[in-house]
């Protein structure tokens, strides 16, 4: 039976507990003494591997930071502009922007992408805005363009930190490292297997001791610590139950809306028919009081 291979998804602390463990047995075994340095320059180094995945967690936090915080900025700026639009155009103008800006989606759906779709949807808003004709929107054209930007600046932080940790684990340094470890231990089950040929008092699976034979089994848990997880468990069903409710809430008022500035669009455009009418009348009456 061979060192079982540790998979390249395999966590730094469960390779540390597993490094751990042959160094340990191997420092207590003479006959395994020649290594020890080979496993305990392995632990010396897990060290410095953990260090760089911090330091690759720690960017991708950051970058998670700056997206969230440019998501909320353009979330709250398209809703102050949906209210703007309605508050300062009606008819034909109202639908025509609408449909440019938010690309015929209503505002809770436009919004629920982060950054992604929702930014591709924004990056024309500025020039939008500004040659709309409506001044209350041409003036919230620069403050568009400046959340773009910084929409696209946290989107490529993102980026860049979601590739950097994906040559770290896949061809990088975390990846050569548990090659190594693994080599590491393919050899010293073939060294220390071949000990019992050499001495028949050895057990014929002694190798097999220096190393976990299978991933160590979780303890049994407690009732108390049942209790604890029901307990987390629904505090996330409440959570989630929570946000459903908001996101229909939302959905059905974005819904009414859309049903209210159909109705306006509607009424507006039989009353432009009406005033047609009524002026094509009077143009008639005038035409006949000069004969």
């Amino acid at each position: 039976m061979a060192a079982r291979i540790l998979s390249y998804r395999i966590g730094l602390f469960t390779l540390l507990r597993e490094l751990q463990y042959t160094l340990s047995h191997a420092r207590q075994e003479p006959l395994a003494a020649v290594y020890v340095p080979v496993f305990q320059e392995l632990r010396e180094e897990w060290k410095l591997v953990l260090l760089e995945e911090i330091e690759i967690l720690d960017g991708m936090s950051q970058a998670q930071a700056a997206v969230d915080k440019a998501d909320g900025g353009l979330d709250v700026f398209a809703g102050r502009a949906s209210r703007g639009i309605d508050d300062t155009t009606e008819g034909p103008t109202r639908k025509q922007l609408r449909t440019a800006l938010f690309k015929n989606k209503p505002l809770g759906k436009f919004r629920r992408p982060v950054l992604a779709g929702q930014l591709d949807n924004m990056s024309d808003w500025a020039e939008t805005l500004a040659k709309c004709g409506v001044p209350a929107l041409v003036a919230m054209a620069p403050e568009a363009e400046t959340l773009v930007f910084a929409g696209k600046d946290a989107e490529q932080l993102r980026k860049t930190a979601q590739s950097s940790n994906r040559d770290f684990r896949d061809v990088g340094r975390r990846k050569q490292f548990i090659d190594k470890v693994n080599a590491a231990r393919k050899e010293a089950h073939g060294g220390l297997g071949k000990l019992p040929f050499q001495n028949p008092a050895l057990p014929h699976d002694f190798a097999d001791g220096f190393f976990y034979s299978e991933p160590p089994r979780e303890q049994e848990e407690t009732i108390d610590e049942v209790k604890a997880a029901i307990a987390e468990l629904t505090a996330q069903l409440e959570e989630r139950n929570a946000l459903l409710k908001k996101l229909e809430e939302e959905a059905e008022a974005e819904a009414r809306a859309a049903e209210e500035r159909q109705a306006r669009a509607q009424a507006a455009e039989e009353l432009e028919a009406q005033a047609k009418a009524l002026l094509e009348q009077a143009a008639a009456l005038r035409a006949k009081a000069r004969k």
